[in-house]
């Protein structure tokens, strides 16, 4: 079965997940996230599974997935279709890390610009934008 082509602005790519971790390696592997996310979850048993990294270069997928299995995580890691620009216009959710939001805006005399994650349905105001 062929894969579906993505967007005229998506290349193939890759995402990272932490799926498990070792528990007695948690200020390794919390090391290792704040290393490669802009920000990590405090303790990263809660946010199993994890999504790291979403990004058109393979091969730092591929270096994510070296460092998080280093530091006692299990790691899954998958091809999908990101953004060109990938990490540039996406908010990532406070909620799950993920970078799959949208921004949406509220049309009144009081317009707020809220985004929502799209994969756990988080809503949340992005602080600075209007």
């Amino acid at each position: 079965m062929e894969e579906a082509s993505g967007g005229p602005d998506q290349v193939l790519g890759a995402r990272v997940t932490l799926t498990a971790l070792d528990p007695g390696r948690k200020t390794e592997l919390a090391a290792a996230l704040a290393a490669l996310m802009p920000e990590p979850p405090s303790s990263p048993g809660d946010a199993i599974p994890l999504l790291v990294l979403e990004t058109p270069s393979r091969e730092e997928a591929s270096s994510a997935f070296d460092i998080l299995e280093e530091a006692g995580g299990t790691v899954s890691i998958e091809r999908v279709w990101v953004d060109r620009g990938a990490g540039a216009g996406r908010t990532v959710c406070p909620s799950c890390g993920s970078k799959h939001t949208q921004p949406f805006g509220h049309a009144g005399p009081a317009a707020r610009v809220n985004t929502k994650c799209i994969d756990c349905g988080h809503l949340f105001k992005v602080i600075g934008a209007r």
